[in-house]
């Protein structure tokens, strides 16, 4: 411990006992929060080509995956064409490239890039893309469709007829200063490249290069090229090599003369067919090794006599599929951390949404990035964690069938979740409950609802009747909202509360004693209820004369709210009065919230939530008050107001779902923005933390050593001094726990 600090830790440490009276809360302006779990899950376009790259060689950075292909996301950023995955989270690079890339490799510890803009080829300078060379130029159409590292020069290959100002015809090499061609290069196009007993092996749709008939493959011993064999009768798109051969992948059905469908292999004497080869038109685009096997990939559906779609491993005999394989064309292939990396143009891997890149573990496929399929209908926090309900497959990257939870670093599945939808969530005891349309939990009968003990999925006897849209807890009881009814588990059974509705209930929760049901019905229990009902333990009663708008009025979210009880939904009336979307009872009479809640296209409130003394409302309004807020607004008790830019874009963006958790409000929805960020179908309001920052007033200074001290020695009075702070803030080390190994890198935050 440095001296500095030893005076400041006395000094700090002699202040302990004044610090309730010394220490001022700190308060940040909330914001919209962005991190990993957030993303999308893939990239919106196909990745071409995949690779790994060390930034700083055998330096401390980590290895990175990059992926290159045509899309603007990636995870949850924008990179236009091209990214970087760190095993946790997708990076973008600068501003990415202009158009779709083809090709990446490393050459002299630099990333460069192949594809149809920047001159065709690029590198990576730290900060941005550079033209390498002056590039390349065409015909017009055509670029860099291969890059290797070929005896300590680049090559590249495409459809070119310039490099650098010199002829160079597809095929060309960079020594570090300057493009040179190969010989007289080729009369086509080159989109292969590997390397072979010290020679340079080349691709494509030729049929000559250098001059010599070479059909479609051809080597370059440094000084002219020769064919391989007669050749293959028709094009090559990849080459690799496994067990000291050549394998050459593409569309053709002979090389060397012999039957070889689209893949063969060439042991320095003669070509050879890989088992029956793929299917007619299943061409081979993509090669790698992993795990000792050779992996091909492409179009096909069959390899030798399997099943295989899109993707195949040839064990030296055979071959085998990969688990259930891809909707559609895989084209690059990599591995990563031990992991096969897949990316391509598909939107299913092994069964689960991984849109245009997924990995393999050797066992199954699961997304590369991390976050949410699907809209998310329903939140609730459980055992520290939330939860989330709704129409989604995958939560990270676990498939987690419409059901997850979020620990605050990743999203993790709930057993095996349901078999559809999930539609409301609460606590009941210490048990997890979750109501939808679902007839099975964790493999187990559960009709419409199910309980979560922390280690599996029950049902409650023969279930519910119709599908659960609302959940509460009541005197001890769990009540539960139906298509037609609110019924109450004792334990035992379910039991109806009266006689019910004639249409859905929404929405339930508890204000002034009673059970308040909102939904689309117009009686409750035989009353004229119009959309919300209280149940007084014996009958349903009105709320004032409820709420209309035609055609039918439905209350969708409740909550209460500074004594008052709160409800949203669609309707323009409530109890008389004009209320546009949302209203309020004070026990007595409706009152409107200003001038309520509207739309372009018509408006609604879907969810309701209370967060640092504010009313919050969620739903499918674009303006609150007169106010311009998309998908979600605060209410001071006066007037409302935005958070941000809110939440839009999607099909029909929308909030569904709100819940507090920790220091953050949380939404869940049917978006994919949060405040202009990409947040897909969940997103983060709240402090933006800094580690060091113990105060959280957005800055590390020594008005942080105090609070500093505080999380060491005592994390209870720490929470109660800095509610809207994490104690965690003070794990500056990040090695999972705060203690005095935290203490030096504490100080030099303070002192860089």
């Amino acid at each position: 411990m440095s001296a500095m600090f030893r005076a400041r830790w006395a000094y700090a440490a002699g202040l302990l006992c004044f610090l309730v009276a010394a220490i001022a809360v700190a308060e940040c302006p909330p914001q919209w929060l962005y991190g990993p779990g957030q993303g999308f899950v893939g990239v919106d376009g196909f990745v071409q080509v995949a690779t790994t790259w060390d930034p700083d060689g055998p330096g401390g950075q980590q290895e990175l995956l990059v992926v290159g292909g045509a899309f603007k996301l990636a995870g949850h950023v924008a990179a236009n064409n091209v990214a970087t995955w760190d095993g946790q989270q997708f990076r973008s690079m600068g501003s990415g490239t202009t158009d779709q890339v083809y090709a990446l490799t490393v050459y002299a510890g630099e990333l460069s890039a192949g594809g149809q803009r920047c001159n065709y080829i690029a590198r990576w300078d730290g900060r941005q893309w550079q033209p390498l060379g002056g590039g390349m130029r065409t015909n017009g159409g055509g670029g860099v469709y291969e890059l290797t590292v070929y005896n300590g020069e680049l090559i590249a290959g495409g459809e070119f007829i310039e490099a650098g100002g010199q002829p160079c015809n597809n095929i060309a090499r960079w020594d570090g200063q300057q493009w040179r061609p190969l010989g007289t290069g080729t009369d086509r196009s080159v989109g292969a490249l590997t390397v072979y007993n010290g020679e340079l092996i080349a691709g494509g749709r030729f049929s000559t290069a250098g001059e010599q008939p070479c059909r479609a493959v051809a080597r370059w011993d440094g000084e002219q090229w020769h064919p391989l064999g007669s050749g293959i009768a028709g094009s090559v798109f990849i080459l690799t090599t496994y067990n000291d051969e050549v394998i050459a992948g593409g569309r053709f059905e002979t090389a060397g003369g012999e039957p070889c469908r689209n893949i063969a292999r060439w042991d320095g004497q003669r070509w050879s067919p890989l088992g029956s080869g793929t299917n007619q038109y299943g061409d081979v685009v993509g090669l790698t090794v992993y795990d000792g096997g050779l992996i091909a990939a492409g179009l096909f559906t069959v390899a030798g006599d399997q099943a295989c779609n899109r993707i195949a491993r040839w064990d030296g005999e055979r071959w085998w599929p990969l688990g259930s394989g891809m909707d559609n064309w895989v084209f690059g292939l990599t591995v990563y951390k031990g992991e096969l990396v897949a990316g391509g143009w598909f939107s299913v891997a092994g069964g689960l949404p991984s849109w245009g890149i997924a990995g393999w573990n050797a066992q199954r496929w699961r997304p590369l990035s991390a976050g949410l399929d699907g809209s998310v209908n329903a939140l609730v926090v459980y055992r520290g964690e939330v939860i989330a309900g709704g129409r989604f497959q995958v939560a990270g990257r676990e498939p987690c069938s419409y059901i997850a939870r979020w620990d605050g670093q990743q999203w993790r599945p709930l057993g095996s979740g349901m078999n559809d939808e999930v539609l409301s969530l609460t606590v009941y005891g210490d048990e997890l409950i979750a109501g939808g349309r679902f007839t099975a939990a964790g493999g187990q009968p559960c009709q419409y609802a199910a309980r979560w003990d922390g280690q599996q999925w029950r049902g409650f006897g023969p279930g519910v009747s119709y599908k659960v849209h609302a959940l509460t807890v009541y005197n001890g009881e769990l009540i539960a909202g139906d298509d037609y009814a609110a019924t109450r588990w004792d334990g035992q059974q379910w039991r109806p509360l009266g006689s019910g509705m004639d249409r859905p209930v929404y929405a339930l929760t508890v204000f002034d004693g009673e059970v308040i049901g909102g939904g689309q019905f117009s009686t409750a229990g035989g009353q004229a209820c119009k959309a919300i009902a209280r149940w007084d333990g014996e009958q349903w009663r009105p709320l004032g004369s409820g709420m209309e708008g035609a055609p039918y009025a439905s209350v969708n979210a409740l909550a209460p709210f500074r004594g008052e009880l709160i409800a949203g939904g669609v309707f323009t009336i409530a109890g008389g009065q004009p209320c546009k979307y949302i209203a309020r009872w004070d026990g007595q009479q409706w009152r409107p919230l200003a001038s309520g809640m509207a739309g372009e296209l018509g408006a609604s409130v879907s969810a309701l939530a209370v967060y640092r003394d504010e009313l919050i409302a969620g739903g499918g309004f674009t303006s609150a008050g007169g106010q311009p807020c998309n998908q979600i607004a605060r209410w001071d008790g006066q007037q409302w107001r935005p958070l941000t830019t809110g939440i839009g874009t999607g099909v029909y963006p929308h909030v569904y779902a709100l819940t507090v958790w920790s220091t953050e409000l949380i939404a869940g929805g049917g978006f994919t923005t949060a405040g202009g960020g990409l947040s897909y179908h969940w997103a983060r309001w709240g402090c933006p933390f800094t580690k060091g920052d113990l105060n959280c007033d957005g800055d590390i200074n020594n008005f942080d050593i105090d609070p500093f001290v505080l999380a060491l020695t005592n994390p209870t009075k720490y929470a109660q001094m800095f509610p809207n702070c994490e104690r965690m803030l003070a794990d500056v080390n990040g090695d999972g726990a705060v203690n005095n190994f935290d203490i030096d890198p504490f100080v030099k935050l303070l002192t860089p």
